[in-house]
């Protein structure tokens, strides 16, 4: 090869190679945000339903299963009471009361987008009624349960939240990684920057907007050791594998957790497999953590701790199991 190929050559081969990577890698991350969302279809949404008449929940399954097949699982309740406490443990989205007087109930603090669903859920299913008993009117009356504040009456300052409270973790644990020579900084600095961090995104969420309405303390400790336990794992994965470890974690933290959060739309609403994994990555574990603190007191909160908490652990044992750098 003459020294003007060569010469040619090495002048393309990083400007092609860079621009295959950044193709391949936007393209990634665009796919695994825009995927899920794009064909979010509802599946098996657990829906209760509360009666009065025999065989309503059977024959609403059959008429939804028509419409909108595996869209909807309905699980009856003897009373109203009993559906209500379902929706306040978070085993189902809301109910469908059908008896001298028809309702709607709904938890907004849930899910926005799906209390919204069961809103014209309500409302389409009062037309069909309508019809089937000779016009008469059928209204259901929409109870909200779960209500979100006066302030964010949207739930818009979680959605948008979300992203800074895996953001923080990230950003404590490349500064660690860059900045930090050994285990007991890492610790340091892993506790002390999610407590701070914490307690300020939590002031402005809670205190400010309006957007979590929990207890102050709870919610910090919640942000606290999400934040922690992501900048743990990436400082142990950095030590250990370089700064692939640093990517693999943010990858999987960021451009894979992110998405399958479950803050924007239900888990029943990604494709089979998917949102459960999200629910078990330290921001979906966090989200709904918050969410069950704020507008839920009385659901169980057992899987989402004990998830952050494994996380943590992971992380503290990789930090442990690391070399501390040499001084130079």
């Amino acid at each position: 090869m003459s020294d003007a190929v060569e010469a040619k050559f090495s002048f393309w081969r990083p400007v092609i190679q860079i621009s295959v990577m950044v193709t391949v890698i936007v393209s990634t991350i665009l796919t695994i945000f825009a995927w899920p969302v794009a064909t979010a279809t509802p599946k098996d949404i657990p829906l209760g339903v509360a009666s009065t008449f025999d065989g309503v929940t059977a024959e609403l399954q059959t008429q939804f299963d028509a419409q909108q097949p595996g869209a909807f699982k309905l699980v009856e309740y003897k009373t109203v009471e009993a559906a209500k406490a379902a929706i306040a443990q978070r085993e189902v989205y809301g109910a469908i009361v059908v008896d001298e007087n028809p309702q709607m109930l709904i938890a907004t603090g849930a899910s926005p987008a799906m209390a919204q669903l069961l809103n014209n859920l309500g409302n389409q299913l009062g037309q069909q009624l309508t019809i089937g008993s000779g016009g008469q009117a059928i209204v259901f009356q929409l109870e909200d349960l779960a209500p979100l504040g006066d302030k964010d009456p949207r739930g818009l300052g979680l959605s948008a939240g979300s992203l800074p409270l895996v953001i923080a973790g990230i950003v404590v644990g490349i500064l660690g990684s860059m900045r930090l020579r050994n285990k007991g900084q890492k610790f340091a600095v892993a506790g002390i920057a999610s407590v701070l961090a914490a307690s300020a995104m939590v002031a402005i969420l809670n205190l400010w907007l309006g957007s979590l309405q929990g207890n102050y303390f709870l919610e910090v400790a919640a942000v606290a050791l999400g934040i922690a336990a992501v900048s743990l794992t990436l400082m142990g994965l950095s030590e250990l594998i370089g700064r692939a470890g640093l990517l693999l974690g943010i990858g999987l933290f960021f451009i894979i957790g992110n998405p399958l959060a479950g803050v924007a739309l239900p888990v029943e609403f990604y494709p089979a497999g998917l949102g459960a994994l999200g629910q078990y990555l330290p921001l979906g574990a966090e989200v709904n953590l918050l969410r069950r603190i704020s507008y839920f007191p009385e659901a169980s909160t057992t899987t989402q701790w004990v998830t952050m908490l494994a996380w943590l652990g992971l992380g503290a044992l990789l930090v442990l199991i690391s070399r501390d750098k040499k001084r130079v």
